[in-house]
C-alpha cells in the first residue's frame, strides 16, 4: 500500500483537508501522514521574509530515517515545498502529486521578489493576510463569519467545519487563529525560484491544475512543461483551493496516478 506525506497550503492546516483524506481512504489510499509547516508550531515571531527552502528542510527533517521512499502530496505552498525538498533529498520520495502548486515562472518570481523587497506590505494578498481576524467567541461564530466570505463560497459545510476546527484553538477567552496573519504574509512575500528544482524531477510527478485557478494559469503550466516535459499536467474543474472545494474529484485524480505509478 503506497504511503504518502501531505504538505498543506499557506494558511490551511492539515486538518482542513480531512474530507480529502477520507476520500483517499475510500479509494484505497489510507496511509497519509499530514505534515504541519513551521507557522503552526514555531514559537518565534513571524519574520518579514523566510526562504521556502526552510519549509522544505523542515519537511525533510520530519522524514529522515524512513526505511523506504514515500509519495509527496502537496497543495499550493506545500506542493512547492515538496518540490524543493525533492531537489535536496530525492531519495526520500517515490513520486510527487502537486495540487495547484505555487511554481512561478522565473520572470514572475523576479518581479515579485523586487516588489516585495521594496514594499513588503504593498500587495493586496499580504494586506488581506495581515488584516485577518484572529479571535472569535466560539467555533460557531467563526464558522458563520467564514461562511459569508467569497473565498469559502465553494466549500461544503463539512469542508468549512474541518477548516474552522483545524485553524483555531481554545485560548480561554474564545478561539484564536493558529496560523497567524503575520506568518501567512511572510510566506506570501517569500515565494521561491523553483526552476532548477522542477528540472531535477526524474520520478512520477502529477500536477493537478484548477481550471479556474488564479495561481496555476495556462501560462504557468506551459512554463512547467518547458522546464520538465516528463511532468504530467492534468486539469480539473475548480479553483486554487481545489482539494478543499472538491475533495472527491481531487482524490480520484490522486489515487489514479499513485496506483498507476506504484
Amino acid at each position: 500500500m503506497p504511503h504518502a506525506v501531505f504538505s498543506h497550503a499557506n494558511g490551511y492546516p492539515s486538518g482542513a483537508y480531512t474530507p480529502l483524506f477520507n476520500a483517499l481512504e475510500e479509494r484505497g489510499l489510507p496511509d497519509i501522514t499530514p505534515f504541519d509547516h513551521r507557522p503552526l508550531w514555531s514559537e518565534s515571531p513571524a519574520p518579514t521574509f523566510l526562504s521556502w527552502q526552510t519549509y522544505a528542510q523542515d519537511l525533510i527533517d520530519s522524514l529522515d530515517g524512513l526505511e523506504r521512499p514515500l509519495w509527496m502530496v502537496g497543495h499550493s505552498m506545500g506542493a512547492a515545498a515538496g518540490v524543493l525538498a525533492n531537489h535536496r533529498r530525492p531519495d526520500l520520495f517515490a513520486g510527487l502529486v502537486l495540487i495547484d502548486p505555487v511554481l512561478p515562472p522565473t520572470t514572475v518570481w523576479l518581479m515579485a521578489r523586487v516588489m516585495n523587497f521594496l514594499r513588503p506590505n504593498g500587495t493586496a494578498i499580504v494586506q488581506r493576510a495581515l488584516k485577518r481576524p484572529h479571535h472569535f467567541e466560539t467555533l460557531e461564530s467563526a464558522f458563520a463569519f467564514y461562511r459569508g466570505k467569497r473565498v469559502f463560497s465553494e466549500f461544503s459545510d463539512e469542508a468549512l467545519k474541518a477548516y474552522v476546527v483545524a485553524a483555531h484553538s481554545d485560548d480561554g477567552e474564545g478561539v484564536k487563529l493558529r496560523y497567524s496573519g503575520a506568518w501567512e504574509a511572510c510566506v506570501y512575500r517569500s515565494v521561491p525560484n523553483v526552476a532548477g528544482a522542477l528540472r531535477s524531477i526524474d520520478k512520477p510527478c502529477l500536477v493537478v491544475a484548477g481550471k479556474q485557478s488564479y495561481v496555476l494559469t495556462s501560462r504557468t503550466a506551459r512554463w512547467i512543461r518547458r522546464c520538465n516535459q516528463s511532468i504530467d499536467i492534468q486539469s480539473a474543474a475548480g479553483g486554487h483551493l481545489l482539494p478543499l472545494e472538491a475533495p472527491d474529484r481531487c482524490a480520484d485524480m490522486i489515487a489514479s496516478f499513485v496506483k498507476a505509478n506504484s
